[in-house]
């Protein structure tokens, strides 16, 4: 999985289902080796510490853990933590 840029679609696999979500920013983790923060809104209930799955375009998961949630109306501003391949 290539790393995403602003704007781009991403397919999240959740606890509560799939949804789509649409990347605000994409930092570097500095608490992580090769670690990725990507900002997201996406809609549905997500909470600090959930494990989610980025879908990639081919249908392969890369693992993610919601590390901030801020709500705003209807969709909701999430912090995800990820490692991507290089």
């Amino acid at each position: 999985m290539r790393k995403p840029k602003i704007d781009d679609k991403l397919r999240l696999m959740t606890d509560f289902g799939e949804t789509e979500a649409i990347c605000a920013e994409v930092l570097d983790d500095p608490g992580t080796e090769g670690g990725t923060l990507l900002k997201v809104m996406a809609r549905g209930p997500f909470e600090e510490g959930q494990q989610c799955w980025i879908i990639d375009r081919d249908g392969s998961k890369i693992g993610a853990t919601v590390e901030n949630v801020f709500k705003q109306t209807i969709d909701s501003e999430v912090t995800l933590s990820t490692v991507l391949p290089a």
